[in-house]
């Protein structure tokens, strides 16, 4: 199922490419850095990450037992289950925005996602803590779907928006304590994100604009909600709120003019 007749025939996916690691339990491993640091961080295991992890696979799981018994393809498991479609969002299905981060196409498409989110959740997780961790995933996945509905013609689902905006996240944390960020992750994750831009350029089927907007999203999040235990609710704070609400309203707005000539009656 597609949206328009010179969409292409399969929902567009995302995958990052990620360095090797020399250790087994990430979380463990930057728990050691960041205390020799002496720099606060959630002292809890990453419940909040491991959450994510079971929902985007019981979320699969329940797509694809309902696909097999309703003799369902995979376009139509995913538009079904709520994945990115920009004419049925500008009709209306907002939701869509948010269900489209819980999908997946494909096995290795879960797998690739699963793996990026345990590598970077629980670093996250622990920088933030836990509710700040939750709506640096949320609001960076929203912020990806947007930019792909508004930039991207084509149908996407994935957790790559909500990854990136991890990514972003760590950003911040740079911006705050360069001196502990450079001795945890050095120019590592700089490259990180340069290549897996890069590749989405150059590769087809990649929602780029997905991994921008989460990218964007993760930066202005982190500096909206702080660091763990980071205190203080100023102005410029406050701002960045209002921005990121201006965003998702001209966003929207914008996609209703622009698809508002072929608006199928989804309502």
């Amino acid at each position: 199922m597609a949206e328009r007749d010179d969409y292409r025939e399969f929902i567009e996916g995302e995958y990052e490419i990620l360095e090797g690691r020399d250790y087994q339990d990430p979380y463990d491993q930057y728990d050691y850095r960041f205390r020799n640091g002496y720099f606060e961080t959630d002292p809890y295991p990453p419940y909040m990450t491991y959450m994510l992890l079971g929902l985007n696979i019981v979320t699969y799981l329940i797509m694809t037992v309902t696909g097999m018994l309703f003799g369902l393809n995979q376009t139509e498991q995913l538009f079904i289950f709520g994945a990115k479609f920009n004419l049925y969002i500008a009709g209306g299905q907002y939701w869509r925005l948010l269900t489209a981060m819980f999908l997946h196409i494909g096995i290795m498409h879960l797998f690739f996602n699963s793996y990026a989110l345990y590598a970077y959740g629980p670093i996250v997780e622990k920088l933030y803590g836990k509710l700040r961790f939750v709506l640096v995933y949320i609001v960076s996945g929203l912020t990806g779907s947007l930019f792909s509905y508004v930039f991207s013609p084509y149908p996407a689902a994935g957790a790559s928006g909500a990854i990136f905006g991890l990514m972003g996240s760590l950003l911040y944390f740079r911006r705050r304590r360069r001196d502990i960020y450079q001795r945890v992750f050095g120019p590592r994750l700089l490259m990180i994100i340069a290549i897996n831009l890069f590749y989405g350029f150059v590769q087809p089927g990649i929602d780029n604009w997905g991994h921008i907007g989460g990218l964007v999203g993760g930066y202005l999040v982190g500096n909206a909600t702080g660091l763990y235990k980071e205190r203080g609710f100023g102005l410029r704070k406050l701002l960045i709120w209002l921005l990121l609400i201006a965003v998702f309203a001209s966003g929207l707005y914008y996609g209703r003019i622009k698809y508002k000539v072929s608006i199928p009656n989804v309502l």
